[in-house]
């Protein structure tokens, strides 16, 4: 809407003025009132799908497993940011999936990894041993298909690679 279409200030201003624009509703002539998606059946359906998928996810995730590994034992010998930064995109991945497909800590600890990563001051290098202990509470929840929040222990790792992360980064 252009300056020129807006109403004028009455004379008097000091009483309220204002212009009601009704818009037309055409909502419900795009929605049909009988037929259509059947909200039940869908999500049947999907959770149908993410079981499928869930398999493929653990044979997908042991194969990321092992090129984490390659990773890992590249960046401790050569502490190179391109290696770093494949490594970083592996776990992200990993680590953007793994809740979906019931592995809530592959989820947590990743996102502290790439927190690591991503938050380091400038010109601060990344520790192979704290990269390390990322990855190895990331095989653990592999190796032992640790789903769900995991237990006492799980979350204990969890909360200490937070709060190593945490050190590090302040």
């Amino acid at each position: 809407m252009g300056r020129e279409k807006l109403p004028e200030i009455p004379a008097n201003a000091s009483k309220s003025w204002h212009e009601v624009v009704e818009r037309p509703n055409d909502l419900a002539k795009k929605v049909p009132r009988t037929g259509g998606i059947e909200p039940e059946k869908e999500f049947e359906a999907a959770e149908t799908i993410v079981k499928q998928m869930t398999s493929d996810y653990v044979d997908k995730l042991a194969e990321d497993i092992e090129q984490m590994k390659r990773l890992a034992t590249k960046y401790r010998e050569d502490n190179s940011e391109a290696t770093l930064d494949q490594l970083f995109r592996l776990v992200h991945n990993m680590r953007g999936q793994g809740a979906t497909f019931g592995f809530p800590l592959i989820t947590e600890i990743g996102r502290h990894f790439c927190r690591y990563v991503r938050e380091r001051p400038k010109g601060k290098a990344v520790k192979p041993a704290l990269v390390d202990q990322h990855l190895k509470a990331l095989l653990v929840v592999y190796n032992q298909s640790i789903k769900g929040s995991g237990d006492e222990i799980s979350q204990a790792v969890v909360y200490a690679l937070a709060e190593v992360v945490d050190r590090e980064l302040s």
